[in-house]
């Protein structure tokens, strides 16, 4: 209408779309494309926080499981073993070596101790004790305060074993001698 008014021409009128054109808009949307990203990016957002909880999910389930285990016979085959089987050629107790390695490492951890490692060292100790064992051994170093009176006065503990003998060796019960000595210093001068 206002080009007829500026020019005296009429404009010709636009043609209806046939019905597999597309049809031009009327107006344009100033906010319409934002609002299409917007939704979009909602929607990518919903998605990938459920794939991420099912995964997540999956995993614990996962790492809840216990491990596949083989077992090899004297003749070579495999099979799987189920939790709570035992392995045909499992052995019932350890060998004299196995124990003597087990003993000096566990000494290593529970009395050799140093002002600066004896937390990590008793850590160790600890996961080779029984839980019997562990609580008891715990409540006397907290009584008696040995690792504060170490870290206090900046001790350090060497530890010599000369002998290690394995006394009883039953299926409940192993015991085991050992002889050393200790020599206590201090980084102090």
């Amino acid at each position: 209408m206002l080009k007829f008014l500026l020019t005296g021409k009429k404009t010709p009128k636009a043609q209806a779309p046939a019905d597999g054109e597309a049809k031009t808009p009327a107006y344009y949307e100033v906010w319409g494309g934002l609002e299409s990203a917007n939704r979009a990016l909602w929607v990518g957002l919903w998605i990938s926080c459920t794939f991420t909880l099912l995964s997540l999910l999956l995993l614990r389930n996962a790492l809840g499981r216990p491990p596949v285990v083989l077992d090899i016979g004297p003749d070579g085959q495999t099979r799987i073993l189920s939790p709570g089987t035992q392995s045909s050629s499992a052995q019932t107790s350890a060998t004299e070596a196995e124990v003597k390695n087990f003993v000096t490492l566990f000494e290593r951890f529970f009395t050799e101790l140093n002002c600066y490692t004896a937390d990590s060292g008793l850590k160790q100790a600890f996961t080779m004790m029984t839980p019997g064992f562990r609580q008891k051994a715990e409540n006397e170093l907290k009584s008696s305060g040995i690792v504060d009176k170490l870290k206090a006065m900046k001790e350090r503990t060497a530890l010599t074993l000369t002998e290690i003998d394995v006394k009883t060796d039953t299926p409940q019960v192993l015991e085991v001698r050992v002889k050393g000595y200790r020599d206590i210093s201090s980084y102090l001068p």
